[in-house]
């Protein structure tokens, strides 16, 4: 009814009643269709759409329980992201949908410590690697079809952070029975090995390869030469990571509840600088920007790469289950994922809070989680014994 209408008492106009009736189915095709549209995008991306946004809900942008466990994002145009996870078995996905493009059991070395499946590494020639109960293995990432296997006789007693690495027109390289080996990627045919004291840790830049255990050494990646060795970091507990030209990596304090942080220049092994830290810490440094990020409890970290100063400190919530935190500095944003599946994005530069993600109903698990983190560009991807959840904005 118009407002002149109502005011006089007279009926209204006779041709708006067909007029808003036409404007209500209009509004309801256009909301039907639209829901159509977004349950199709939902359907062919094989994932389930997260609903209401709100302070404690990041940018969500999909979720599956398809795929666990440790998340591996690839460059370049055949882009993909795999998840090696609790059922032994490695997902491939589209990494805008979710969709799971290939599966293929890639039983674990050590499944009674692990329970994280096969072991993807860095990328190299289309192909994913993985560290299997049988040995080293190549499947194509395209397709999942097995390129080659290298029997590995030694895996026993494998450290969670001992993976194989693929370094980009290097080769291929893993740890095992007490050496560290380079393998041809094409066809696996092994190049060189040497039993120099290499750890299991393993980075690689350019034409080097840095490992980690007890002390820090640097190997040439085309002929396994060793370059150098700094023994004065002993005890490295965790993935070193290479940054403008330094190695940085970790190792215990003289306390159960301090950790060095270090900084070896990439050429020569020579420390730059060492920073004690509070807390007790076996996570991989992780540093992008000229920011390396420490975590340890609580207590997040930002430190100059060039001089190791701290530029900044935040607290991190501590998940109400089992298993630890993980963190990645990646794109402006240092990310850390609890075992509760929550995740925190802060200002890598500052340090101050971005967003954060949290699920409807936070509760303990009696299970240990497992959780890891890949970014690329704004995108960040979080897997956990819940599933795979992407956030941020698609690139």
């Amino acid at each position: 009814m118009t407002p002149e209408a109502a005011a006089q008492n007279l009926p209204a106009h006779p041709h708006a009643n067909h007029a808003n009736q036409a404007n209500q189915i209009n509004r309801r095709r256009l909301l039907l269709s639209a829901a159509g549209g977004i349950g199709a995008l939902a359907v062919a991306g094989g994932a389930r759409w997260w609903a209401g946004r709100d302070a404690e809900h990041g940018p969500r942008l999909w979720s599956t329980t398809a795929a666990t466990g440790r998340v591996l994002l690839a460059d370049g145009p055949r882009q993909g992201l795999y998840a090696s996870g609790d059922d032994g078995t490695l997902h491939a996905l589209d990494p805008r949908t979710g969709a799971v493009r290939w599966s293929r059991v890639v039983d674990s070395p050590t499944p009674e410590t692990d329970g994280m499946g096969g072991r993807p590494s860095a990328m190299g020639d289309g192909a994913v690697y993985t560290a299997a109960s049988t040995g080293l293995r190549a499947l194509d990432a395209a397709t999942g079809e097995v390129r080659w296997q290298v029997p590995v006789p030694e895996w026993a007693e494998l450290p969670i952070g001992q993976e194989p690495l693929a370094a980009g027109g290097g080769g291929v390289f893993a740890v095992h029975g007490g050496a560290l080996h380079a393998y041809d990627p094409a066809t696996g045919t092994e190049r060189w090995s040497t039993t120099s004291g290499a750890g299991g840790f393993l980075a690689a830049d350019g034409d080097a390869v840095y490992t980690g255990g007890a002390g820090a050494r640097a190997f040439d990646a085309r002929t396994g030469e060793q370059r150098w060795v700094q023994e004065t970091v002993p005890g490295v507990n965790s993935t070193p990571v290479v940054h403008r030209g330094a190695v940085l990596l970790t190792y215990p304090g003289g306390t159960a509840t301090t950790t060095w942080v270090c900084s070896l220049e990439a050429a020569t092994g020579r420390v730059r600088w060492q920073r004690m830290q509070r807390g007790a810490s076996d996570r991989p440094l992780s540093a992008a920007d000229g920011t390396v990020c420490f975590l340890s409890g609580t207590q997040l970290v930002g430190m100059d790469t060039e001089t190791g100063e701290p530029r900044w400190t935040a607290t991190v919530t501590l998940g109400l289950g089992r298993g630890q935190s993980s963190m990645l500095a990646a794109n402006g944003t240092a990310y850390v994922g609890t075992n509760d599946d929550r995740l925190f994005a802060f200002d890598l530069a500052t340090g101050s809070p971005r967003w954060q993600d949290a699920p409807d109903n936070l509760r303990s698990d009696a299970g240990y989680t497992h959780v890891s983190l890949a970014a690329a560009g704004s995108t960040v991807y979080r897997s956990s014994r819940t599933g795979l959840h992407a956030l941020g904005t698609l690139t």
